[in-house]
């Protein structure tokens, strides 16, 4: 039998020694012992969004009487889907083939370098909607890039009924660039020579009547052969007009020469009325990629364009 003293002794050593060594013996199962907390993650610097600007490559080519003959020449389409390529959009002027195939083949031509981006057109019904303008029934149409743009409507000609002031109805289309929301409204717009001061006047109420068929559109862009030069407008009388106000920006001034005939004559230009003005305009100039008349007694007229981020 053992000593109960002798046990009292024993267990106040062994307490002792527990304290001297810090620790003491415990009379049963110890929860597990807490482990410090972890330190949260520091939290990631913020990084501002940065938008960049949008630009865009816009350009407007009279390419003379595109039917079928000019179609059916390779080089000739190739020259002129080359200048095509060069840019975002390309607004033209003077499709004239009752079969629908020409301007079909010239998309055909821009799309068949394949390291190049692929191209769409939106195309204008015939103009010349009028009895008296049907001797002058051409098409216009747009060909723009569609890893860039996309159209946000089929396209309509301006309804000329009530007036008819044009022998061919500008054609209106509205495009967006592919993932944004910034959108514009291109007129494309080929005068009649004789007639041209009073279809450029006109275009004062195009201008007015797309604000109206696009009321949520702020940017428009008319572009073309507006005749504007020469012998069909002189410069005082385009200076007088109200679309030379203020609320319009001419991009191209009546120094330049956009043909191929001895004179020089501003006769293709651009016109936008936007609340950025010519804030827009970095840059235009006449592409003047050939001499050949084969392929267009026009050069291409072309401006940049920049939208800053909001």
């Amino acid at each position: 039998m053992s000593n109960p003293v002798s046990s009292k002794y024993a267990w106040s050593w062994l307490l002792l020694l527990a304290v001297a060594c810090g620790s003491a013996p415990s009379s049963g199962p110890q929860a597990p012992a807490s482990q410090p907390a972890a330190a949260a993650p520091a939290p990631a610097p913020a990084v501002e969004a940065t938008a960049e600007p949008i630009t865009l490559r816009l350009a407007t080519f009279n390419i003379q009487v595109l039917g079928p003959a000019k179609s059916s020449r390779p080089e000739i389409l190739e020259a002129l889907a080359e200048i095509i390529r060069t840019y975002d959009v390309v607004a033209v002027q003077e499709i004239k083939d009752i079969s629908g195939e020409a301007p079909v083949r010239l998309l055909s031509a821009v799309n068949a370098s394949p390291n190049d981006p692929v191209f769409a057109m939106a195309l204008s019904p015939r103009t010349g909607l009028q009895p008296d303008d049907r001797r002058s029934q051409e098409q216009y149409a747009y060909f723009y890039r569609t890893d860039r743009l996309r159209t946000l409507d089929e396209g309509t000609l301006y309804d000329d009924s009530t007036h008819d002031h044009f022998q061919r109805e500008p054609y209106l289309s509205r495009f967006e660039f592919v993932g944004s929301d910034v959108s514009f409204v291109l007129v494309n717009v080929h005068t009649r020579p004789r007639s041209a001061l009073a279809e450029i006047a006109a275009m004062e109420q195009v201008f007015t009547w797309a604000k109206a068929f696009y009321e949520d559109e702020e940017v428009f862009i008319a572009l073309g052969d507006f005749n504007a030069g020469c012998g069909y407008a002189s410069e005082e009388d385009l200076d007088a007009l109200p679309i030379h106000g203020e609320a319009y920006d001419w991009v191209v001034p009546h120094s330049a020469d956009t043909n191929l005939a001895a004179s020089a004559c501003p006769y293709d230009r651009i016109v936008i009325a936007a609340p950025e003005g010519n804030d827009l305009v970095q840059d235009w100039g006449v592409h003047r990629a050939f001499e050949d008349t084969a392929i267009s007694d026009h050069w291409p007229v072309w401006v940049d364009l920049r939208w800053s981020p909001p």
